[in-house]
């Protein structure tokens, strides 16, 4: 295996998949065209009901079939997302766009760090996975914030054009998995190619059957994924309710992105701060990591605007931190064949402990914003329904319903749906089933 050049590869791919333009203002793009805020709520739905379904499944499917196949077929899926996205006619193909999304989603969760650490692990570089999984995550964080961005290209692109240049983008990600070599470690791989479609049934009850006895026979892997799990809950929560505390706060609307954008920053500092530590005990550095986002939280629902702010980045540089060395220790303590399966299994308990998370007080919607969870007959251009002049099938902005002005915008960019997933297998499903 040419190391350089399965690393290039695995760079491209993290910060192309990671720059979806789309994620930001998907809301304020559907609702411009037309459609109701119960309806948007519907495609999220589908969108979090076929996460929770294939999130297991799918990381078994890699180990099977192999990592590179499934991350190109995720990244297809991708990219037909994003077409039937930007000429979707009605909610049913809105809905089969989101399930594709999911799926897509599902499929990468677990499978790029199964292949990047599988791929040092043959060229016996294991010891640089932490310094690898870190320029990853820096270059997706980076990527983020870019996509951050898209609503100033509104006044360039119809709603069908950004989802064309997010499609284009997840093509070149998918192009760049297809270059790599998928990572041969064990007997079990080598086999992958001389299976038959008559040898999956039985290959994949056994693929079950040794997960099972892996968690078992590692309680350090069982400890690991319940205990991340946990501490990665404040990482969505502070941010769902940073915009709403600072508008309290009186906190002008048109710099509601400034909290987010400080919180990217965080996470990429709290990333290169972790790649040079190297604590001896990560269950010391767990606590130290537990206190330091309780104090977070504590700073968000108490402090004044710029302690609130601060105690958001101070989460989510934390938590990233943490992250960082808990996905090497687990890679660390799980076998290879089963490595996409357990990562996998890793992202559904998050996803499982964020269904019960509260939701925005539907009573007293924040003053000034938009999101998701504002009600129908609440959220300004939307409160008639279809905004006069909206075109599902295309055409241009209609003048009422310009979701992606300044001010409006800013409700809007943390409102995407659980479409990222954090170190390539955190947050598959970060909003929960009770969105609406």
């Amino acid at each position: 295996m040419n190391l350089k050049k399965q690393l290039a590869c695995i760079y491209t791919n993290s910060f192309f998949s990671g720059l979806r333009i789309t994620d930001a203002v998907w809301v304020a793009l559907l609702a411009a065209r037309g459609f109701s805020l119960w309806e948007i709520g519907v495609a999220e739905s589908v969108f979090h009901m076929v996460s929770l379904t294939f999130e297991v499944p799918s990381g078994m499917a890699a180990d099977l079939l192999g990592r590179r196949k499934t991350l190109v077929a995720g990244g297809v899926c991708m990219v037909l997302s994003n077409f039937l996205m930007a000429f979707a006619p009605d909610l049913f193909f809105i809905c089969l766009a989101m399930a594709l999304s999911a799926l897509a989603n599902a499929m990468f969760s677990g499978t790029a760090s199964a292949l990047t650490y599988d791929s040092l692990k043959q060229c016996g570089r294991t010891d640089d996975y932490l310094r690898v999984s870190a320029n990853c995550s820096q270059l997706s964080m980076l990527a983020t914030a870019v996509g951050s961005l898209a609503s100033t290209l509104e006044r360039f692109l119809r709603f069908s054009g950004f989802y064309l240049l997010s499609a284009a983008f997840e093509g070149t990600a998918a192009a760049a998995t297809a270059l790599m070599t998928e990572p041969i470690v064990t007997e079990t791989q080598a086999r992958r190619e001389k299976q038959t479609f008559r040898d999956l049934p039985g290959q994949l009850a056994r693929l079950a059957r040794d997960s099972i006895t892996a968690l078992r026979a590692t309680p350090l892997a069982a400890k690991l994924i319940v205990s991340a799990a946990v501490l990665c809950i404040p990482s969505y929560l502070t941010k769902m309710f940073v915009q709403q505390r600072l508008v309290e706060l009186g906190w002008p609307t048109a710099l509601l992105f400034v909290p987010m954008l400080l919180s990217g920053l965080a996470s990429m500092l709290g990333v290169e701060a972790a790649r040079r530590l190297h604590p001896k005990s990560l269950r010391r550095f767990y606590a130290v990591c537990a206190l330091l986002c309780g104090g977070g939280c504590a700073l968000v629902g108490a402090a004044p605007a710029l302690g609130c702010i601060f105690g958001c980045m101070l989460v989510q540089g934390v938590i990233d931190a943490y992250l960082l060395h808990e996905d090497q220790k687990l890679n660390d303590v799980i076998p290879s064949d089963q490595r996409a399966t357990l990562i996998s299994v890793d992202s559904m308990v998050y996803s499982l402990l964020m269904i019960p998370q509260p939701a925005h007080d539907t009573r007293q919607p924040p003053r000034g914003r938009g999101g998701r969870r504002l009600r129908a007959g609440r959220c300004g251009p939307c409160r008639a329904g279809r905004p006069r002049g909206a075109d599902r099938r295309g055409g241009a902005w209609p003048k009422d319903a310009r979701l992606l002005s300044k001010k409006r915008t800013a409700g809007f960019l943390d409102s995407c749906p659980a479409m990222r997933y954090n170190n390539d297998r955190k947050g598959t499903v970060t909003s929960g089933l009770a969105s609406f």
